[in-house]
């Protein structure tokens, strides 16, 4: 008998999944949220990074302790461990997922941790601002936020997000899908165009993994989509990167594949100094996802 590839497999499970409960539904792709991968002026480069930001842990923590109501201190902190698990932990985790399954597991936990530690520091933060912001949160209350809450907003739907993907989709985390989509949807009403279309970009995830049953999900993840690239001019290669993985492999539809990684790589990384970091890492995905056409593709 021959056995199943990935493409065939992720289909049958999916379709189990769907069967079973929506609470089971494996989320085939990074939620999130581009610019949450990366903090460009932590992302120098990755060989860099995977030995400095680590060693920056330690006296952030103790940052914390000392100055426990500087608001300031857990944003930068959980910026730090959020970029080291989504641009080093979790890109080494998805690439070992068919070639070496335990190690894979370990940098997903590892990641997990952080994401974690991150979601308690900005719920800290976002708490000292705005009282009862975690029950405000829970029940989706209506907030008058800043535009300097958009950051605190943002990184902490990007560790809600992280943490999905490293527990691979744990219910306990899944739970926070209502959530992610509140933080995202309170930072647009502050400023839409913020960061050349990240929060775009942001929507664009959030619907393309919706379980909430609603039928317009697809049509709004692709007029997010459209509307992300035309506030990054094109430039912003991570909203290709996550059409293809996310929709063009749900889909088959292997052309589209191929098209969307390809816009991603053509992109010339030197015309957005704010999108180069991020970029570098989308395209080195990118090129990894095209090698990997026969194994989510069948057809």
């Amino acid at each position: 008998m021959q056995s199943m590839n990935y493409a065939q497999l992720s289909l049958f499970m999916n379709k189990i999944a769907k069967a079973l409960s929506k609470r089971f539904f494996v989320i085939a792709s990074i939620l999130v949220l581009n610019n949450c991968a990366v903090n460009n002026n932590m992302m120098v480069g990755s060989q860099i990074a995977e030995i400095a930001l680590p060693l920056s842990f330690e006296s952030q923590k103790r940052k914390i302790q000392k100055y426990p109501n500087n608001q300031l201190f857990y944003l930068n902190a959980s910026k730090s461990r959020i970029t080291y698990a989504y641009g080093i932990l979790m890109e080494k985790a998805d690439r070992l997922m068919y070639t070496d399954y335990y190690k894979s597991r370990d940098y997903y936990a590892k990641s997990l941790d952080l994401f974690v530690i991150s979601r308690n520091y900005l719920l800290q933060a976002l708490e000292l601002k705005y009282e009862n912001f975690s029950t405000s949160l829970r029940e989706k209350n209506s907030i008058v936020f800043e535009k300097n809450d958009i950051d605190y907003l943002y990184w902490l739907s990007g560790s809600m997000a992280g943490s999905i993907q490293a527990s691979q989709a744990d219910p306990q985390y899944l739970a926070d899908l209502s959530s992610i989509r509140w933080l995202i949807e309170s930072a647009i009403k502050i400023d839409p165009d913020w960061e050349s279309g990240a929060l775009s970009a942001a929507m664009m995830s959030v619907y393309l993994n919706d379980l909430s049953g609603d039928k317009n999900s697809e049509k709004s993840a692709l007029a997010y989509f459209r509307l992300a690239e035309e506030q990054s001019k094109g430039l912003n290669a991570s909203i290709y990167v996550t059409l293809a993985e996310s929709y063009a492999v749900s889909k088959q539809d292997k052309e589209m594949y191929i098209d969307l990684l390809d816009k991603a790589l053509q992109i010339d990384i030197s015309k957005d100094k704010n999108l180069k970091q991020s970029n570098k890492l989308s395209q080195s995905r990118a090129k990894w996802l095209k090698s990997r056409v026969d194994d989510l593709f069948y057809m």
